[in-house]
């Protein structure tokens, strides 16, 4: 059973993930806990007005690497909102799955 149907919107029918350049198969992602091994974030619920974020909706993780006195090893996590602009917070204001 495909635990994403019932959450993200952009699923095809044949099970695929659409995002704006590429098409992932929903099968092929793992629900982990581990940050850093993450490469999609699904937000569950938007704790915070003013997000820019969708619930239910999945977004790909892209790092910055731009800190190294914080984020030195695997970067700055952030997603790239319904405006288009980089966020940091989703983590803090969402509640999110992860998924490798």
């Amino acid at each position: 059973m495909n635990h994403l149907n019932n959450y993200n919107k952009i699923i095809n029918k044949r099970g695929m993930v659409l995002l704006s350049d590429r098409v992932i198969e929903a099968e092929s992602l793992q629900v982990t806990t581990d940050k850093d091994e993450a490469r999609f974030l699904r937000v569950d619920k938007v704790r915070f007005q003013g997000c820019n974020l969708t619930e239910g909706r999945l977004y790909e993780i892209n790092r910055y690497y731009g800190n190294e006195l914080v984020f030195a090893d695997n970067g700055e996590m952030f997603v790239v909102d319904d405006l288009g602009k980089e966020n940091y917070t989703a983590l803090m204001v969402c509640k999110t799955t992860l998924y490798k």
